[in-house]
């Protein structure tokens, strides 16, 4: 009998311990994501499809096409992209305010998230879906 309730103590301890390391690690990665978009000085996730500079940007019947680039980074999908931003596409500047369509200009840094993703390898293509504008890296 004495060995049985070891082995039931040793269990519920091993459930604990789990517990508790799950819990530790829930914790720092909410700490993560704060200094993250601190780090970016933007309101924009730390995870995104594409973040970097427009080095391009065209216009066409009230859409935009805007091509992204920006360094490698574990934090973004694409290293460069194409993007189409629509009239209904919400875009955010670094205050949290929404901006319009026309107020988007060439080298601005900027963080996409994309419809369904985007599509591509190495250059992403898509619709966006929300743009942030960021302050310079």
């Amino acid at each position: 009998m004495g060995m049985k309730h070891i082995q039931q103590g040793l269990m519920v301890f091993c459930i604990l311990i789990a517990l508790g390391m799950s819990s530790c690690r829930t914790s720092n990665e909410a700490g993560t994501v704060e200094t993250a978009s601190e780090t970016y000085k933007s309101m924009a996730p730390q995870r995104v499809d594409v973040r970097g500079s427009i080095i391009r940007s065209q216009y066409n019947q009230g859409q935009v096409i805007l091509e992204v680039e920006g360094l490698p980074s574990p934090d973004s999908r694409f290293n460069r992209a194409f993007v189409l931003v629509e009239p209904i596409t919400q875009i955010v500047d670094a205050e949290g305010r929404t901006i319009s369509l026309s107020e988007l200009r060439q080298g601005q840094n900027v963080a996409i998230l994309l419809r369904g993703g985007g599509q591509g390898n190495f250059v992403g293509l898509g619709v966006a879906r929300k743009l942030w504008v960021e302050e310079p890296f």
